[in-house]
């Protein structure tokens, strides 16, 4: 592992683990980790994590099958056709997602050669300025106006109409009957970050279709809130410049990406996600919003901005001109035209600001009003120096006292505890992406690094003593991996295709853990868990006291008292 990751990063030796600069986002400050015994990196920064093979893909943009022949060559062995198979079906339904594929292919290919066939289609994407070379690199489509156009296509292809539903392509109704999912529909394909189409998204040609966008069902291939439209083709422009446009249509990104504009990306049919603004974050330290400048496009601006605001990137918001967006703007100005507005683009908070004291009446409940709407905002923002300064620049700008905006603020973080620690502990890297408590996390820490002392913690620790879920499901799967393969090398890929769960999992794998007294230490860990256990049970039991009749409380009672019992015998004897 160590050896392969150190080809793309320089690694130095910290205990246990390798450190170095992520390769997947900017940073002065290392925060990648490699554990080499368990062949697991994770990235404290942008959270990603992986196996070497999924590094491999995403390194050098290729699928599983492929970053596996690339390992293999590399260390000289040569694979046999069926071990290939047999390797990608491993890893986390492979077989499966390569038929869903292949079906996703089929299709595109299909909405393709319907095209031709389709004046109406072909005056659509002509009218919207589309060259033939455009459409052809996209793959852009047409659905036919009939209940069973693809379904028929497939039947002749061998392919059946479960599998059609499967992939989001089809509908099957009440009675059973199935039907085509898009209808004289123009298509824009959908595709992962290796060019794989894994969706469809339908835009209606009649006035009255509703609705006017129409995106594939979600599958095992596709998930929309993770899926930027054309990041495919931008990726490397994006990470090459460190910036990233987002605009919100797939006309306007292909209007861009015509102009030679070639670092943008679309939201694809779905508002703004977490899972959006982790993906930028892997590509780029710079973000620019460049959303329709009417009420709701300059809403869902500031919503981006909310989101994007804890992962210490550097954002700024482009209102265009009038009714424009940036698919008209370009082509009535020209892309130099439009590189000049982004140039001028405001940084968010000072967009955010003007356009809170634009909207203000200036009476004392308008600009209370104002600042109360940009409070989450000012909570997201993970850098305390930028938030001063963003408080100090509201307060100014809505004539509102600084230590009063600073009350304003606390009030409004102790209204809303839970996102004031995801603000404060995730972008900092405590742990990103673990939910869970560190006392949990330190006692799976301490089994991954000494596995082989799995066998004395199980008989006192079952799954649901672990009060936090992820935690339990972690807890379970070590169990499962430890009693198959009696260690925990193949603990990430008993994760399967859980991306949340594999994260982890990963960083669990890479935080440093006790190597001296860590039996003692665990003894510890382990009564304390138990004691939290029971402490929640009989919290729980004196909660179901107070609302029940009398007559159901003797069973309560007894409940109560054996939990109280176990508690007393929390720490362990042997």
């Amino acid at each position: 592992m160590a050896d392969v990751v150190g080809r793309y990063v320089s690694l130095k030796q910290r205990g246990r683990m390798m450190v170095g600069l992520c390769p997947f986002h900017k940073e002065k400050t290392p925060s990648f980790q490699v554990n080499p015994e368990l062949g697991v990196y994770y990235c404290f920064g942008c959270q990603e994590s992986g196996d070497v093979f999924k590094f491999v893909q995403e390194m050098e943009g290729v699928g599983f099958r492929e970053a596996l022949e690339m390992l293999a060559e590399t260390v000289g062995v040569e694979l046999p056709r069926y071990e290939r198979r047999g390797a990608a079906a491993e890893k986390g339904g492979g077989a499966v997602k390569t038929e869903l594929l292949d079906i996703h292919k089929l299709a595109a290919e299909f909405y393709y050669q319907c095209l031709k066939s389709s004046p109406q289609a072909v005056n659509y994407f002509k009218s919207r300025g589309l060259s033939a070379e455009t459409v052809k690199e996209f793959g852009l489509g047409y659905a036919p106006d009939g209940w069973s156009g693809l379904i028929d296509y497939f039947a002749g292809k061998g392919i059946s109409r479960d599998k059609a539903v499967e992939c989001g392509l089809a509908v099957r109704k009440d009675d059973g009957a199935v039907y085509d999912r898009f209808r004289n529909r123009v298509i824009f394909p959908l595709c992962d970050l290796n060019g794989r189409v894994i969706a469809f998204a339908g835009r209606g040609l009649d006035a009255d279709a509703q609705p006017k966008y129409l995106n594939s069902s979600e599958s095992v291939l596709y998930k929309k809130s993770g899926v930027l439209y054309g990041l495919h083709k931008t990726r490397e422009g994006v990470r090459e410049l460190g910036h990233i446009i987002i605009v919100e249509g797939y006309m306007d990104y292909l209007t861009l990406y015509q102009a030679g504009v070639r670092n943008a990306a679309a939201a694809s049919g779905t508002a703004f996600t977490d899972d959006h603004a982790h993906l930028i974050k892997r590509f780029a330290s710079k973000v620019t919003l460049v959303f329709d400048g009417d009420r709701a496009g300059l809403s869902a601006a500031q919503r981006a901005a909310v989101i994007l605001a804890p992962l210490g990137l550097r954002v700024s918001i482009l209102a265009l001109p009038g009714d424009d967006d940036p698919d008209s703007f370009v082509k009535r100005e020209g892309a130099d035209a439009f590189r000049g507005l982004l140039a001028d683009a405001r940084p968010a908070a000072d967009f955010l600001i003007g356009k809170a004291a634009s909207e203000s009446d200036g009476s004392a409940h308008g600009r209370s009003g104002a600042m109360d709407g940009l409070m989450p905002y000012a909570l997201a923002l993970s850098d305390e120096v930028v938030r001063e300064d963003f408080l100090d620049k509201l307060a100014r700008s809505l004539r509102i006292d600084r230590k009063l905006a600073a009350k304003r603020f606390a009030d409004f973080a102790n209204r809303d505890p839970s996102k004031d620690e995801a603000r404060t502990e995730a972008p900092q890297g405590r742990d990103g992406a673990l939910e869970m408590s560190k006392l949990e996390e330190d006692f799976l820490c301490m089994l991954i690094a000494a596995p082989e002392l799995i066998v004395s913690a199980r008989r006192y620790i079952s799954p649901e003593i672990l009060t936090d879920s992820l935690a339990e499901n972690i807890y379970s799967i070590m169990l499962e991996t430890y009693d198959r393969d009696g260690g925990l090398n193949r603990l990430l890929d008993a994760c399967g295709e859980d991306g949340r769960l594999a994260r982890a999992v990963s960083m669990l794998c890479v935080k440093p853990s006790l190597s001296e007294h860590i039996e003692a230490e665990l003894v510890q860990k382990i009564s304390l868990l138990r004691r939290k256990y029971f402490k929640a049970r009989i919290a729980d039991v004196k909660a179901e006291l107070a609302v029940c009749p009398d007559g159901d409380k003797v069973s309560l009672m007894e409940r109560l008292r054996d939990y109280g019992e176990r508690l007393k015998e929390s720490d362990l004897q042997e």
